[in-house]
C-alpha cells in the first residue's frame, strides 16, 4: 500500500516549544491563549497541561508531530466558536438548537457573558433574582436542570465547589484528559 500524506490543515497557529527550556515563553502564550505542542526532552516529565495544549516525547515521528499539531489548530479553532442565544430563549450551537425557559435563557445570557470562564456563584444568584430572593441552593437546582436541557448541543456546565460555574464547550473541565496523558513517562 502506497503511503499518502495527510491532509493539509493549517497548523500555522500553533507554537512548537521544547520542554523545560522554553517555559516561560509556554506562560506568555498561554495568557494569549495561543495552543502550544510541548515537545518533550528524553527523560524529562512532562507538565500537567492546559486545555488548549499538549505535548510530545522527542525525538518524535514526523507523522506524530503533524496529528498533535493538527488536533490542538483543530481544538483551537472548536474552542473559538461561540454559542448563541437568539430572543432569550432559542439556543444554537455547533449547527445544533434547543429552546430553553424564559429562566433559563436569563441563566444562560450570564453564563454567555463569561463564556469559558467562571461565573461565580454570587454574581449568577444577583443576576437571577435582584431583589435578593436567590440562594446557592436555587441557583444550584437550576444549573442541574440547564446542564441537562443543553448538553444535546454540545456544551457543559462546570461546577467549580464553593465558587461558581463555567459554561464551555462539550467536554466538562475535569473530565479532560489530554492524548499525550496516557503516554509513558520514560
Amino acid at each position: 500500500m502506497a503511503h499518502t500524506d495527510p491532509p493539509a490543515r493549517n497548523v500555522s497557529e500553533v507554537e512548537l516549544l521544547r520542554w523545560p527550556a522554553d517555559a516561560a515563553r509556554r506562560e506568555q502564550l498561554a495568557t494569549r491563549q495561543v495552543p502550544r505542542l510541548l515537545l518533550v526532552e528524553a527523560h524529562t516529565t512532562p507538565p500537567t497541561i492546559q486545555v488548549d495544549e499538549d505535548w510530545i516525547r522527542t525525538p518524535a515521528d514526523e507523522r506524530d508531530l503533524w496529528a498533535r499539531m493538527q488536533r490542538l489548530a483543530l481544538r483551537h479553532r472548536e474552542r473559538r466558536r461561540r454559542p448563541r442565544l437568539h430572543d432569550g430563549v432559542v439556543l444554537e450551537y455547533r449547527g445544533r438548537t434547543v429552546i430553553v425557559s424564559e429562566g433559563d435563557g436569563e441563566m444562560l445570557a450570564l453564563l454567555l457573558e463569561s463564556f469559558g470562564r467562571l461565573v461565580r456563584w454570587e454574581h449568577l444568584i444577583a443576576g437571577l433574582w435582584p431583589d435578593g430572593s436567590g440562594t446557592t441552593n436555587l441557583a444550584v437546582s437550576r444549573v442541574s436542570r440547564l446542564r441537562a436541557r443543553i448538553a444535546g448541543v454540545g456544551l457543559a456546565v462546570e461546577n467549580i465547589r464553593g465558587r461558581g460555574v463555567v459554561l464551555d464547550h462539550g467536554e466538562p473541565l475535569s473530565a479532560a484528559e489530554p492524548a499525550g496523558a496516557s503516554e509513558e513517562s520514560s
